[in-house]
């Protein structure tokens, strides 16, 4: 196993790739949250879709750079699939937060991405950019 298929280089890789996604992400939540709050759930959709579109291209050729099993159409549906699970996901997590437990929207969402991020890296680890 070369060193660019390790877990701790991936690790490494996906958090520097990952922190400008997260960017992207929550720059566009908090401008649609900015100008509605009420609309908190729309934001967090937004939000994941503009980081995801940047966060495909950069997974596919830095994060996991390796020749890959499948090409990028396929990857692309999977990742989209992968994207769709997290959205629930964070949809679902940041509603609980905000109603149930009255948190505000801001750091509900920094709360939630905790839990989707780790999901979302051993999803594209394993079944997304899975090596060849």
């Amino acid at each position: 196993m070369t060193r660019a298929r390790t877990v701790t280089t991936q690790a490494m890789r996906y958090g520097i790739v990952g922190a400008i996604v997260v960017a992207c992400d929550y720059l566009v939540f908090s401008a649609i949250l900015l100008a509605a709050p009420a609309v908190y759930l729309a934001a967090n959709l937004g939000g994941k879709v503009a980081g995801a579109l940047l966060g495909f291209f950069l997974h596919r050729h830095f994060t996991f750079s390796w020749e890959q099993r499948h090409g990028a159409r396929r990857q692309f549906v999977s990742y989209c699939a992968v994207l769709l699970g997290n959205i629930a996901l964070s949809t679902a997590l940041l509603w609980l937060l905000v109603e149930q437990v009255q948190a505000n929207a801001f750091v509900a969402r920094i709360a939630t991405d905790a839990v989707v991020i780790v999901v979302a890296f051993l999803l594209s680890r394993l079944w997304v950019y899975r090596a060849a």
